[in-house]
């Protein structure tokens, strides 16, 4: 194997820094290698931690990944038709120096490093059982193989190493190794991590890598790998057939590996059950806020949940509350991803289908609120709608008169601690106390409940009449978009034509979003949610999409449980790829794989022609990988044998 070179050119630097875990204060670089310290398990299980640690500070801390893997599919697009993140909504513009791109590649390759020197330096390391060094190469050998199939995926035939950079000279002159390669690499890695990882570990460790993880992993990674049409090393069948086998039996066998499916899709992201979430195969841990890494800046601290946000400056004037200081939803102020036409006419498929309201906020409130010691009751902050604000928002002059009131109360400013207020506004409850899912009111939203909201945002399109029943200001959620599907940029509101009152705001998906102070971050900006890597309901979705493309007939058999949780119909019999789709995006929209599940099915020329046209307008074969980093490129000796990726 190579020796990694990215350990200068992408600012590994040395072994020590990867020891912030630990305390090195008596290591001086300039005397001693750090090989002394590795030798001794408490500087090695340090090493290990540093294999997690681009997950929740990089992959699952903001907008890059996320990107890369939902947008330019057919579930998203930018609002009001705007130039959002156009480069990957519509394949416009990008290039080898995107930032997005290099700081994938960076910090894949980087972890990988780490995880290497976990393997290499193993036999060395004199004060461990061999328990113990088992369990810490298969978290190594577990960690790389996610970090590989992301490169593998996102890049293409990139650069395999399985070798430690600080052991040995840095290569200038890399080759590129093929995809078959770094998938048998993968492979092998996820069936070590299977054998060798205990089922569950202590309490205080439960984001580590489990038996469950590596096994959720090693589906993913034989469906995903089925598009090369590669075989299995060890049996002899093809990808295909093994990520069907291997996911069926591990849905027979879930209660062995101690896997979870929640009896109801309404606990799945209830925010009480955020922390060690039952149906979590693999996360991203976020810090407790009463812990030392909370009170370390902004690190482990994600803000995803915010580039779903739609914008309420349009709406103050209703009693919404704008940028920095919203502790309800957290800060509004990306607004990058719209849900497509073709996603919301999914969740409409079922109108019994608790899947929609349980992944997206469509009814905004205001909050009532404590500040520097005088306090704001129910009343206090409520909107009262004057002749103007009814004829600016179209309500129906029924409504002058009457106010609009806060559904939250901020309890205390200074921690994020939430309530949510009844119905008569005599009292509120602190959510902690409530059973969760507070940012989800009862789908499609009462008319007489509607004096506790602001705007509401419905899916059944209502009629005028329908609409005037609300004290509120509504929009149908598919008056967002034109007759093919593109977002609208204006609409005509209140008799004004030209306006951005009915597409500034929109379905916002939620399933990151924790409200409260358990999850309050910096500046309403980042939360310290755990973002989920993968969950059992995705195995599920995999049996059914390798039964349908193997033809085995019986794909309903994994969806209905997935269904019957979420109160849908049973799926048909006959289910067919667009039916996979459709469930995918019903299940787990926005969960980081919209982008892996059409490049394995070579699905994007035609989905995006279909739900996403001025996406395919831009589209081309080559965009099934992203350019290699520039960095990267300028820092090696033969780029021009490297290569950059065709198109870019």
């Amino acid at each position: 194997m190579k020796n990694n070179l990215f350990k200068s050119i992408l600012m590994l630097g040395t072994v020590a820094v990867s020891f912030s875990a630990c305390d090195l204060d008596e290591y001086d670089p300039n005397k001693v290698t750090g090989n002394e310290y590795l030798e001794q398990y408490e500087y090695y299980q340090g090493l290990v931690n540093k294999c997690y640690s681009p997950l929740i500070n990089t992959f699952y801390q903001s907008s890059d990944y996320v990107a890369l893997c939902e947008a330019g599919t057919d579930l998203w697009q930018a609002p009001q038709n705007g130039t959002s993140l156009e480069k990957y909504h519509y394949y416009t513009n990008m290039n080898a120096d995107d930032s997005y791109v290099q700081k994938v590649w960076k910090f894949a390759y980087n972890t990988i490093n780490t995880c290497n020197s976990v393997v290499q330096r193993a036999e060395n390391v004199a004060d461990a059982t061999p328990e113990q060094i088992t369990q810490a190469i298969a978290q190594a050998r577990c960690l790389r193989a996610f970090y590989y199939y992301v490169l593998v995926e996102q890049f293409g035939n990139v650069t395999l190493t399985l070798d430690d950079s600080t052991l040995g000279d840095v290569d200038f002159y890399p080759t590129r190794s093929t995809v078959a390669e770094i998938y048998a690499a993968i492979i092998a890695d996820l069936k070590y991590a299977v054998q060798n990882l205990p089922t569950s570990w202590p309490a205080e460790e439960y984001s580590r890598v489990t038996k469950k993880s590596a096994l959720g992993l090693l589906c993913r990674a034989y469906i995903q790998g089925a598009a090369y049409d590669l075989t299995d090393e060890e049996t002899g069948k093809s990808y295909l057939e093994m990520a069907y086998d291997t996911a069926t039996d591990f849905i027979a066998n879930k209660d062995t590996y101690g896997a979870y499916l929640y009896p109801s899709f309404a606990d799945v992201f209830n925010e009480q059950n955020n922390r060690n979430n039952k149906e979590a195969l693999f996360i991203a841990a976020g810090a407790n806020r009463t812990s030392d890494a909370y009170s370390n800046g902004n690190y482990t601290q994600s803000e995803v949940f915010r580039h779903f946000l739609p914008s309420f400056g349009t709406y103050t004037d209703l009693g919404l509350v704008d940028k920095t200081s919203n502790f309800v939803y957290g800060r509004p102020n990306s607004n990058l991803f719209l849900p497509s036409k073709y996603l919301l006419e999914c969740m409409q498929e079922d109108p019994n289908d608790i899947r929609y309201r349980y992944s997206f906020i469509s009814a905004y409130s205001a909050y009532s609120c404590v500040l520097w010691g005088e306090t704001f009751f129910y009343d206090g902050v409520a909107k009262e709608l004057t002749a103007d604000l009814v004829a600016k928002y179209g309500l129906s002059t029924d409504h002058v008169g009457k106010k609009l009131y806060p559904h939250f109360e901020l309890i205390d400013n200074s921690n994020g601690a939430l309530g949510v207020w009844n119905a008569d506004g005599t009292a509120n409850t602190p959510i902690e106390e409530t059973e969760g899912n507070v940012l989800h009111p009862e789908m499609p939203l009462p008319a007489e409940d509607s004096y506790q909201y602001s705007v509401y945002v419905s899916l059944p399109t209502l009629t005028s009449e329908e609409k005037a029943a609300y004290d509120c200001f509504v929009v149908n959620a598919m008056d967002l978009y034109e007759a093919d599907g593109q977002p609208k940029v204006n609409t005509t509101v209140g008799g004004v034509s030209g306006s951005s009152l009915e597409v500034s705001i929109y379905p916002a998906m939620s399933k990151f979003n924790m409200p409260g102070k358990e999850f309050f971050g910096s500046n309403a900006q980042r939360k310290t949610v755990d973002m989920m890597v993968m969950r059992f309901a995705e195995v599920y979705l995999i049996a059914a999409e390798a039964s349908v493309r193997l033809g085995k007939g019986d794909a309903a058999t994994y969806l209905n449980p997935l269904r019957e949780r979420a109160n849908a119909a049973d799926a048909p019999a006959s289910v067919d790829m667009d039916y996979i789709y459709d469930e995918y995006a019903r299940e787990m929209c926005g969960e980081f794989n919209r982008w892996y599940l059409l490049k394995r099915n070579k699905a994007f020329e035609e989905r995006l022609q279909e739900y996403n046209p001025r996406a395919a307008q831009h589209f081309r074969s080559t965009n099934y990988v992203r350019p290699i980093s520039q960095e990267f490129l300028d820092a090696i000796y033969n780029a021009g044998e490297y290569g950059q990726n065709p198109g870019y």
